[in-house]
């Protein structure tokens, strides 16, 4: 899958691109949203990249249209208070009980709405069909509680496109990961489309 990687990858750079500018605007400073890494790999083995006991907070939806599976945003608690001290000082109390507000909390949201519809965007653009992600949730837990609610259990051949997610400002790096789950069907549409775009190419 090298030629489909490297159109994936094209597309996490327009999804930074239009990131980047959405996420300055939210945040009220300079955000710089990158991509650097991103991997395709069967959902049943996923869990078998994170740790499964890290707490994590997430922003989690269904592809409504264009194509079939779910997305997934996570940070962990230590991301988390860093992406919202970027928007709001957070109290050093609250910040060693582990307590986010209700207006972090939004921020977060907020935020991974914006790297969630960027490369949704972005891959309705590449592929030429209009793909509508659901209004996201916000849910925290284990990593592997979050994970097995977004992987369907009905699918052993699904597959997880895992997008790691930079954000940079001029005093702080934050990573997340973003999450892709595919169905079969939504896999091989994606195969397809990205053949007819290289040979669009030539």
């Amino acid at each position: 899958m090298k030629d489909e990687m490297d159109i994936l990858r094209e597309i996490g750079c327009i999804a930074a691109a239009h990131g980047s500018t959405a996420l300055s605007e939210i945040l009220g400073t300079e955000i710089k949203l990158s991509i650097p890494s991103l991997d395709f790999i069967p959902g049943e083995i996923i869990l078998e990249r994170v740790n499964q006991a890290q707490i994590v907070i997430a922003v989690y939806g269904h592809i409504l249209s264009g194509l079939k599976g779910n997305v997934l945003f996570i940070l962990d608690e230590k991301s988390a208070f860093k992406l919202v001290d970027l928007c709001y000082k957070i109290k050093a109390e609250d910040r060693k009980s582990g307590m986010l507000t209700e207006m972090g909390l939004s921020v977060i949201k907020e935020v991974g709405n914006v790297v969630i519809g960027s490369y949704i965007g972005a891959l309705s653009i590449i592929l030429k069909n209009l793909i509508i992600p659901s209004v996201p949730i916000l849910t925290s837990g284990p990593i592997q509680q979050i994970m097995n609610m977004a992987i369907s259990k009905y699918y052993a051949d699904e597959y997880v496109l895992l997008v790691e997610a930079v954000f940079e400002e001029p005093n702080e790096k934050i990573t997340g990961s973003f999450y892709l789950i595919l169905s079969p069907d939504a896999t091989k549409y994606i195969q397809e489309a990205c053949k007819k775009y290289l040979t669009e190419l030539e």
